[in-house]
């Protein structure tokens, strides 16, 4: 995907609907940068409900399996890419 809007958009048909998380395969195809920085809080809140979906909210990712931490990980990337590159005009995470 070449914006974060599809895939969020992506995001929510799938996590809304089925109230089941995308894939990780999905979220690592995420791609976030500066022009999202408009809608960079309700991006994060659709990241944030996916980890809901997925239960990990509030776990320590040490307690996680593999498969977990690395979806946890990839998310709050996305996550912590938009709340400070939004202050960092011209970034990209690919």
């Amino acid at each position: 995907m070449k914006s974060l809007a599809a895939a969020v958009v992506a995001i929510c048909v799938v996590g809304c609907t089925s109230h089941r998380a995308v894939s990780y395969q999905k979220l690592e195809q995420v791609q976030v940068g500066d022009y999202q920085c408009a809608n960079a809080d309700q991006y994060i809140a659709e990241v944030q409900q996916q980890l809901k979906y997925k239960g990990l909210i509030g776990k320590n990712p040490e307690d996680l399996n593999e498969a977990d931490r690395q979806y946890n990980s990839r998310a709050r990337v996305i996550i912590w890419s938009l709340r400070i590159g939004c202050n960092n005009p011209g970034f990209i995470l690919k």
